[in-house]
């Protein structure tokens, strides 16, 4: 059994603990971690991520340097470029183009998934090709085939006339 001394220096030490983790919250200092991402899965057939519902998902997220970018639901770039036009839609990009800006296609009869872009802002553009693809602001979206999910690529921001996208259709700053 222990004594009643040593019980007080050990309640004074856990009461000091919480304490200075409470503080380290209250500053910003230390955070939780963060919630998983939700699970996404990768269509073949439509080149999009989902909930599995199978729309395409365009998210606000903010990504440190850039800013304030829009990405599918993996969190992969999404860009836009200087060579299509916004007023009204027209993708230029296609044949060998798409080797590397891949289209975010809108499958037949879906609608994409939204996180923090406004719906008003989002449309669609048909193909030289017959398929349809999602605008953001009126520019057609594109992936970069190099970039991997998760925001773990700094993008090719700005590199011959591609630009990461903001979810209000704008540039990402280019650093």
């Amino acid at each position: 059994m222990r004594s009643p001394r040593l019980r007080s220096p050990l309640l004074v030490l856990a009461a000091i603990a919480a304490g200075v983790l409470v503080g380290l919250v209250v500053t910003g200092r230390f955070s939780a971690p963060a919630a998983p991402p939700p699970q996404v899965t990768q269509t073949a057939a439509t080149g999009h991520s989902g909930h599995g519902s199978g729309s395409p998902e365009l998210w606000a997220v903010q990504s440190g340097p850039l800013g304030v970018v829009a990405t599918d639901g993996a969190g992969r770039l999404l860009y836009r470029s200087d060579a299509d036009s916004a007023s009204p839609p027209a993708s230029h990009c296609t044949d060998a183009c798409t080797d590397t800006w891949k289209p975010m296609l809108l499958p037949s009869g879906q609608q994409p998934e939204l996180l923090g872009v406004e719906k008003s802002k989002v449309g669609q553009v048909g193909r030289p090709d017959g398929t349809v693809q999602l605008t953001l602001a009126g520019w057609p979206l594109y992936y970069n085939a190099t970039d991997e999910p998760g925001l773990t690529s700094a993008g090719h921001n700005g590199q011959n006339g591609w630009s990461v996208i903001t979810p209000t259709g704008g540039k990402a700053p280019t650093g």
